[in-house]
């Protein structure tokens, strides 16, 4: 017999799998892409063959007695015991019903996770959601308790803040719920989703000049309360809402009679009370305004400078924002507008807007500066 039909033999005999596919084969006369060449390489890279020299395998030449005795004592020491010394291992896991054993540095017990690639889009589910009126003005998305959407928006017919609830995931249906219909109402809404599950939406009111927050009752939003929550001056444009590390809802907009920053400090969940914050003053300042919670759970607020047109953002000094600076992000050409922010994974804020000088869509990553190292 001679060596290579050996080889192909005990590989084939055991079922392990010698055609791999190996790009290339460890021996000089080995040819690449020949039908034993991924037998060959398996042999030699489990173990079970060294060659008859450090480049050469010698396919051809006879195989003795002592090298069959030899090539199986291998293959048992360096295939078969790992195998069954990997099954006493796996007797000893507790996996459960949806979990997987793999191999990376040791055998466990495994979630399988599905990844996604987002560099190509390979469907969209468009859907109609709400046809009756003139609806679907000043949308804001988020993702409720039960991992639905959930989509508020303004009915341009009735001037009403409404809701749309989806049943799935992909909101292949749901109810659409009207909020609040005294006076125009509903104009530049947000929402988020609060710790009891429950969603909140500002809103502005345009008959009566004020910042509202609807607060509803429970995740489907099937009942709530409407609450005012400043009404001197007018106020309210461009609400932004988020959820504080308290619990508690935050809102940012922009006071039009006197051209400012502000931001409306819930004192409880249910935003039964709190206080009204004066951030920016200079300028025309506070318009496209939009709120996140920063890694250290302090609020940053994004807005836009109509004075200077430029992109700012308001970096609040505690979690109530008591203080805090405005910094100047963007000043050229005529920046800033439609503003969002998020926090990146590192901590820093991304902040996309409107360039409205050069019809760009921007973006700008807030660098804070280390102070300091920590170890966990």
């Amino acid at each position: 017999m001679r060596r290579l039909k050996l080889i192909v033999a005990v590989v084939g005999l055991v079922g392990l799998g010698a055609t791999a596919g190996f790009a290339s084969s460890s021996f000089t006369d080995v040819p690449a892409g020949r039908y034993y060449t991924d037998a060959v390489e398996w042999a030699f890279e489990n173990g079970v063959t060294t060659g008859t020299s450090a480049t050469t395998f010698s396919p051809e030449d006879p195989v003795t007695r002592g090298q069959n005795v030899t090539f199986a004592y291998r293959y048992d020491q360096n295939v078969v015991q790992p195998a069954l010394d990997a099954l006493d291992t796996l007797d000893e896991l507790s996996c459960s019903a949806t979990q997987v054993v793999i191999n990376d540095g040791g055998w466990r017990c495994a979630d399988p996770v599905l990844t996604r690639s987002y560099g190509v889009v390979v469907g969209v589910a468009a859907r109609t959601l709400e046809t009756g009126g003139n609806v679907g003005w000043y949308t804001s998305v988020a993702i409720g308790a039960d991992n639905n959407p959930i989509i508020s928006h303004t009915d341009g017919t009735n001037s009403d803040l409404e809701l749309y609830v989806c049943a799935d995931a992909a909101c292949s249906s749901g109810t659409n719920r009207t909020l609040e219909t005294g006076g125009d109402v509903g104009f530049y809404t947000s929402v988020a989703v609060g710790a009891d599950g429950n969603p909140v939406i500002s809103h502005y009111d345009s008959t009566n000049n004020d910042l509202e927050l609807y607060v509803c009752a429970d995740a489907v939003c099937s009942s709530g309360t409407n609450r005012e929550l400043v009404t001197g001056g007018d106020v309210g444009f461009y609400t932004s809402v988020a959820i504080g590390t308290d619990n508690n809802p935050i809102i940012s907009h922009y006071d039009s009679t006197n051209d400012d920053l502000e931001l409306y400090v819930c004192a409880d969940a249910a935003c039964s009370s709190g206080t009204n914050r004066t951030l920016e003053t200079t300028g025309n300042v506070g318009l496209d305004t939009s709120v996140a919670i920063g890694a250290d759970g302090n609020p940053v607020i994004s807005h836009r400078d109509t004075t200077n047109e430029d992109l700012e953002l308001y970096l609040c000094a505690d979690t109530a924002c008591t203080t805090g600076t405005n910094q100047t992000l963007e000043t050229t050409g005529v920046v800033g507008w439609y503003t969002s922010v998020a926090i990146g994974a590192d901590g820093n804020p991304i902040i996309s807007h409107y360039d409205g000088t050069n019809n760009d869509l921007k973006v700008a990553i807030a660098v804070f500066a280390v102070t300091g190292i920590a170890f966990d």
